[in-house]
């Protein structure tokens, strides 16, 4: 019996032959900083042709150019006194003394109302009610208290970030496993070893997403604070610039300040990792 090229005869059957190598095609991966990077050289590429086709007057929106030379006449001279990195600093001393003041006793809270009954009974209804209020309703009493200074947006970027802190290590201390904590006990563990080897833990990944949301909150809250009132820092640069109609020192800081956002969300994504490696595994 002939056989063809593509089959061969096994005991009166004809089976096909075995196909040849298929030609993969090669694959270049792209990486992800690379699109980044586009993506940000093609908004200014857009900010720069919108200021040159004068569809909005420089006057509105200054070019990319006048922003530059904003920055550097500010880096050269400082700006009514002041430098850029000083009042940067100052912003971000602001929210690392509430933010910090909000995370040493929000979080032994939530974990306490997350494992007691008896305390998210009593202190939860308090938490519920801090959380949708907006945070600069408490400004104006927090600067007749404690005045303009540092002392009262301290205070209010603590009020901003503690119940939301509190709200968010409570969940995760309620969302541990039941069966883990009995594991536990059968085991002869302690309550303080329950809860150091296993609560602690378990509710660690929503403990550090609420305090990334909550550094979120309360740096949007700290440049609101000193539009109000302040004598230093990245807002009051705005509002100070706003009433010398300086739209190339407004954009410079509002570039300043989202430079700043986007390091402080990277730094805790990156100490989730580091401290929560266990993430998605359980």
């Amino acid at each position: 019996m002939v056989m063809s090229a593509a089959s061969r005869q096994t005991d009166g059957i004809a089976v096909a032959a075995p196909p040849g190598p298929v030609p993969t095609r090669r694959q270049v991966r792209v990486p992800a900083a690379a699109f980044g990077a586009a993506s940000v050289a093609g908004m200014v590429l857009v900010w720069w042709a919108i200021s040159a086709s004068g569809a909005v007057p420089r006057d509105l929106l200054p070019s990319p150019a006048d922003v530059w030379a904003a920055a550097t006449e500010i880096l050269r001279d400082g700006y009514r006194g002041t430098t850029l990195w000083g009042n940067a600093l100052s912003t971000l001393g602001r929210l690392g003394a509430g933010f910090g003041l909000a995370v040493l006793a929000g979080v032994p809270l939530g974990l306490w109302m997350g494992v007691n009954r008896a305390a998210s009974a009593a202190l939860d209804w308090i938490v519920q009610f801090m959380r949708p209020l907006p945070p600069l309703s408490y400004m104006i009493l927090l600067i007749l208290w404690l005045g303009t200074g540092n002392g009262s947006k301290a205070a209010l970027l603590f009020l901003t970030a503690f119940p939301i802190i509190v709200a968010a290590s409570a969940a995760g201390a309620r969302g541990v496993k039941q069966q883990r904590i009995q594991v536990a006990h059968a085991m002869g563990a302690r309550p303080a070893q329950v809860f150091r080897h296993v609560v602690l833990p378990s509710a660690a990944p929503m403990v550090l997403t609420g305090l990334q949301v909550a550094l979120a909150a309360a740096f949007s809250t700290v440049v609101s604070a000193e539009l109000l009132a302040a004598t230093d820092g990245l807002g009051w640069m705005v509002i100070s610039a706003s009433q010398f109609l300086r739209n190339d020192v407004i954009v410079l800081c509002i570039l300043v300040l989202g430079g700043l956002g986007v390091t402080l969300a990277w730094l805790m994504r990156v100490l989730d990792r580091r401290l929560v490696h266990w993430r998605g595994r359980d």
